[in-house]
């Protein structure tokens, strides 16, 4: 074997550290989201109406009066449901502690964020201005058969919504890509320095235009795969593909880098596993901090637009409809509420007394 076990062992322990620090920040978060047992009970309250399909604006005020019953603050109502459309994993506390070393790393972070802001506004252009998401959709469709409609998302109606959590929730694949640019960039046969760059070059490019794509489909339009039974919201279906092969894509890469380092790249300093497990804690929490300021300066400030922009598109190419997909005492039903452009004329709303005359149908 080409690494000593000691050297391995070591670098497995480094690699293991965030998990190990992961697990008490997991703990501590649902004690802040509640515990008590009213807190459950609310949760379970809350729970029903989201596995009925509705979105919470129906039922506001009974939310709010049984939260008064059991004597919830507001401040941990928002907590709970937002824990229940947002929820924490495992995957999103690695990431605190580079929020704590932040000082540390904000240097290196903002070398990659200044011209990540030009890159990320190009692909904007390119992406929504020139149509060429539009295309992709239009590619996909064509492709699938799939059939595109509207569904409202349930988190309408949430109470005192925290831009913070959606944020955090949506972090991790942002982070990932860092990593995994890194980790394909170490292969090369190129120096210690030049990896570096490559790798800061490739994830820059990388996650300005998956930024764009999920700020873009993270709307209310859904792929109906009919011949399979399913539902595939747009935003849902991106992470999706995305998911799968950058896990898997890091676990492998990261094993075979740490066991095989020093055949991989001899004489580099990648090639000593231990080195390399700290370069990527270090890869690891400067991408944390890049998906902190992408999350700053580009979905609360162009999110809304991008995704407003390729829906009107989506509307303009396929005229789909808005259904509401409810299940009630074990019956699923799925019922046309209005076209997506019609509901998008009417802000994004749904009138309540439709609601109701459905429920009644």
């Amino acid at each position: 074997m080409a690494a000593s076990l000691e050297s391995l062992i070591t670098a497995i322990l480094i690699l293991l550290t965030p998990v190990f620090l992961a697990i008490p920040l997991s703990l501590g978060w649902k004690w802040w989201v509640g515990t008590e047992p009213e807190h459950v009970h609310y949760r379970e309250k809350v729970r029903l109406v989201l596995d009925a399909g509705l979105p919470l604006s129906r039922f506001r005020k009974e939310l709010d009066a049984e939260a008064r019953v059991v004597n919830i603050d507001p401040e941990r109502q928002s907590r709970i449901e937002s824990d229940l459309l947002f929820p924490m994993r495992v995957k999103h506390f690695l990431l605190m502690p580079g929020l704590v070393v932040w000082p540390l790393l904000g240097l290196f972070a903002a070398l990659l964020t200044i011209p990540l802001m030009p890159i990320l506004w190009f692909f904007e252009w390119l992406l929504i201005e020139k149509r060429v998401l539009l295309w992709i959709g239009i590619t996909v469709q064509k492709l699938t058969r799939w059939e595109i409609i509207g569904i409202p998302r349930v988190e309408d109606g949430l109470k005192n919504p925290d831009p913070v959590l959606s944020s955090i929730n949506r972090m991790p694949i942002t982070v990932f890509l860092g990593l995994f640019a890194f980790l394909i960039v170490s292969y090369l046969r190129i120096d210690t320095q030049s990896v570096l760059i490559v790798s800061g070059a490739v994830y820059i490019i990388l996650v300005a235009f998956i930024s764009v794509i999920r700020a873009g489909t993270l709307s209310t339009m859904v792929f109906a795969d009919t011949g399979n039974r399913r539902l595939l919201p747009m935003g849902t279906f991106v992470e999706d593909m995305l998911g799968p092969w950058v896990g898997v894509g890091l676990l492998f890469l990261i094993s075979r880098q740490i066991f095989y380092g020093t055949e991989l790249r001899s004489g580099e300093m990648f090639g000593d596993p231990v080195i390399f497990s700290l370069a990527i804690l270090l890869v690891l929490y400067t991408a944390t901090m890049i998906g902190v300021a992408v999350e700053i300066s580009f979905f609360r400030s162009r999110a809304e637009a991008v995704r407003i922009k390729f829906q009107n598109q989506m509307i303009d190419e396929f005229e789909p409809q808005l259904y509401l997909f409810t299940r009630n005492l074990g019956m699923l039903k799925i019922s046309r509420l209005m076209t997506l452009r019609q509901w998008v004329e009417q802000g994004e709303k749904i009138n309540l007394k439709d609601l109701d005359k459905l429920k009644r149908s």
